[in-house]
């Protein structure tokens, strides 16, 4: 961050000796920045409280204390305020307890205008990188989405949009059922535009309060209602130079589509309880599962806001629209999850892929993805048997299986055996052989014509059949 980007920017001086506060406001002043001047711990507290600050310089010995005690209160009241501890001794304890504190440099005194100028630009740009940082880490731990793109030509046509658009600035619309990963859409777009290196943070506008919401989006000022003890940046000026993903829009209360409006078109908003103009350059792309043109028509969404928003819309088909793509996310699923949970060779048995073939997919990719960690939870060996998948697919796949070809039936039956252990194929087909007759004359209650007739057989060449395994021949 350069320097001059200081003006009209708030920095904090805590520094009880005048002649020191004066030399450091003269070099903010120089740089159009506003310097905010406390003379001890206690002033210090009551601006970080009531001033939002870009900078803190702190000097360590204080009338009422140190430095170190801002520090501290800092770390509930304004932690994301980046400071510079400043002090006439070369103390390396101090400094070491600083850093711990949340100090992001160390400047001995008496310090040059350079000096202070290269301690000033270091700071921001830590802190900067600090806060990416901290983006990156919360989206790394949430995300459970998916880095593959489908074979089918409809998420083919997806993608070549999603390239499209991604450059731009504009808003964007993304159309789906739940669970189809429009928040894989929204962050690849990011991804693959000029904002890349920017924050990427994602809000589910649905089951949250108006006030909650609002707070969320828009963050408040110190004080400006119950609790509100601090001041708190909202994900919309959190998300600065990157994207907005404004999950479930449909669901955002009535009251609140103004404020959004205003923000999408002036690109600045006021915090709650706030005086303050607060400006931001933040791209925003939503998603929904609801008909927006049927809820404007219930007087439910604002007509402005949706078309505000329906700059761009994509919309994303649901699983079972296409089938062709489950081999691929079944197959990065049963990696991802299988390293996580020890089963790296595990595979997936031909019945039970076309079990999920078969199946309809109300939940799309995630019910897909929950269903394959089930199975590998389930499975024992190292193959995923139509069995281990979940009871909704295994009910599905009962309701049809009279629809399997007998080739199809014996193939569901031979996966559950491990690969390359199977017999010499005459003692193989023989002992299955014999294990159908048996049951089938068990079932048949000994009557030869009904054995016979189930297994497509004359009465002569069952008893044949009966003798030549050794079966007693006790049928009718």
């Amino acid at each position: 961050m350069d320097i001059l980007s200081l003006a009209q920017e708030k920095i904090l001086i805590v520094e009880d000796d005048p002649v020191q506060a004066e030399y450091a406001s003269r070099f903010l002043l120089a740089r159009k920045a506003e310097p905010v001047i406390a003379e001890n711990v206690e002033q210090a507290i009551e601006k970080l409280r009531h001033i939002e600050c870009t900078l803190a310089l702190l000097d360590y010995q204080l009338p009422d204390g140190t430095g170190l005690d801002v520090l501290q209160a800092m770390a509930q009241i304004a932690p994301d305020t980046p400071a510079i501890m400043l002090t006439r001794f070369s103390n390396i304890p101090t400094a070491v307890k600083a850093m711990q504190l949340g100090a992001i440099d160390f400047l001995e005194k008496p310090y040059s205008f350079e000096a202070l100028e290269v301690a000033i630009n270091r700071a921001l740009n830590m802190n900067a990188l600090r806060r990416e940082a901290m983006f990156l880490r919360r989206e790394v731990l949430n995300r459970k989405d998916i880095p593959v793109r489908g074979v089918s030509a409809a998420m083919a046509q997806l993608w070549k949009m999603v390239e499209q658009i991604a450059p731009s600035n504009s808003s964007a619309l993304l159309i789906g059922e739940n669970g189809v990963g429009k928040e894989v859409i929204a962050h690849a777009i990011h991804t693959l535009s000029k904002r890349s290196q920017g924050p990427f943070i994602a809000v589910n506008c649905g089951g949250m309060t108006e006030t909650l919401i609002e707070d969320q989006l828009f963050g408040h000022e110190p004080f400006s209602f119950t609790d509100a003890r601090a001041l708190r940046r909202g994900d919309f000026e959190l998300a600065h130079t990157g994207t907005l993903f404004l999950d479930e829009i449909g669901e955002l209360p009535l009251k609140l589509q103004p404020n959004l409006l205003r923000a999408l078109d002036q690109r600045s908003f006021y915090r709650i309880g706030g005086e303050r103009e607060i400006k931001v350059d933040t791209r925003v792309i939503a998603a929904t599962l609801k008909d927006l043109e049927s809820a404007i028509a219930n007087n439910e969404f604002r007509r402005d806001l949706y078309y505000r928003l329906n700059v761009i819309t994509l919309r994303i088909p649901p699983l079972r629209e296409r089938l062709e793509d489950i081999p691929l996310f079944t197959a990065y699923f049963m990696s991802a999850i299988g390293r996580e949970l020890g089963k790296p060779k595990c595979k997936i048995s031909e019945s039970a892929l076309r079990a999920l073939l078969n199946y309809h997919w109300p939940g799309n990719i995630r019910q897909l993805r929950n269903i394959i960690e089930r199975a590998l939870i389930m499975c024992s060996g190292n193959m995923i048997l139509p069995e281990h998948l979940a009871p909704e697919l295994i009910a599905h796949s009962a309701e049809n299986a009279r629809k399997y070809s007998p080739d199809e039936q014996t193939e569901r039956w031979l996966d559950a055996m491990p690969y390359r252990q199977f017999p010499a194929i005459d003692t193989f087909l023989a002992s299955v052989e014999k294990i159908i007759l048996d049951k089938t004359v068990v079932e048949s209650g000994g009557v030869r014509k009904d054995a016979a007739a189930k297994l497509g057989l004359t009465p002569d060449i069952l008893r044949h059949r009966l003798r030549k395994y050794h079966l007693a021949d006790t049928m009718d």
